[in-house]
């Protein structure tokens, strides 16, 4: 197998909605062109549909998906198509109008962590880059392909009495179990612990109510980092914090000595001590 795929990107104005449900102005325009075996005409109108593959080990998702992050960034894809001599993509994104922050105008993120995050992707480079980044917060990741082994190692950790933080699910795996389907039995074991929902799909119902099927939350892909610490915080860092302070109020009640307390208490406790 092989072949040639042309990629190009332009400048360009948006004078009129002939093609484009968008509105005027300037895009940038990212073509991709290969010479396959095309899309038959009659099929062209449903390649975006969730679901819709003509592959038998397809899963009819990557186009839906694509769909779906483009137009949450304000843009549109086209294509064109010849059955017997390939395809062409047109993807159109607002163009931006302000100059790029130089690498010392940028702001970084300072966000730590710790304990045990389960990662469950079928996407080998999601698992990667999504691992990477967790542990440079201090995390210790574990990742898994399907949510059969998630929920296996999920059920060793709990027997061997090793905490767990939380999980990040991909919502469908091909072939396999995916988030939706291992939400259920991760629940049989444990209410509490923060169970993230992740998708390119935003319209997926999963996505836009999570609670309703027993995740804590949602983050859709593609997602930055700052998002990625926002859910950290308000989901998982918020525990931590309730947990030390219930340490620190049982500390006080039984009157002990603040050179007992573990170190992360007495930092705690120090301004709480005029409570006794």
């Amino acid at each position: 197998m092989g072949g040639t795929i042309e990629v190009r990107a332009q400048n360009t104005v948006l004078d009129e909605k002939k093609h484009l449900p968008q509105i005027q102005g300037k895009y940038v325009k990212i073509s991709i062109k290969d010479y396959g075996i095309g899309i038959p005409r009659e099929l062209l109108s449903r390649i975006f549909d969730p679901f819709f593959t003509t592959k038998a080990k397809g899963h009819g998702l990557g186009l839906s998906t694509c769909y779906s992050i483009i137009n949450r960034h304000d843009g549109c894809i086209e294509v064109e198509s010849e059955p017997g001599k390939g395809s062409t993509f047109h993807v159109y994104l607002p163009a931006s109008i302000v100059s790029p922050l130089s690498s010392k105008e940028k702001s970084t993120a300072k966000y730590s962590g710790s304990g045990t995050i389960v990662v469950m992707d079928d996407e080998e480079v999601i698992r990667d880059v999504l691992g990477y980044v967790l542990k440079s917060f201090g995390y210790t990741v574990v990742c898994t392909k399907n949510g059969r082994e998630a929920i296996d190692f999920f059920t060793a950790e709990i027997k061997a009495n090793r905490p767990v933080v939380g999980m990040i699910f991909d919502l469908t795996i091909a072939g396999g179990m995916g988030g939706k389907e291992a939400i259920k039995e991760i629940r049989a074991l444990n209410l509490k612990i923060p169970v993230f929902v992740a998708s390119g799909y935003a319209q997926d119902p999963v996505m836009a109510y999570p609670a309703d099927y027993g995740f804590t939350a949602s983050i859709c892909k593609p997602f930055k980092m700052e998002q990625l610490i926002e859910l950290l915080n308000k989901y998982i860092n918020t525990q931590k914090r309730c947990k030390k302070n219930l340490i620190v109020v049982h500390i006080i009640s039984e009157g002990r000595k603040c050179e007992h307390a573990e170190d992360e208490v007495k930092e705690e406790l120090s301004g709480r001590i005029t409570l006794r």
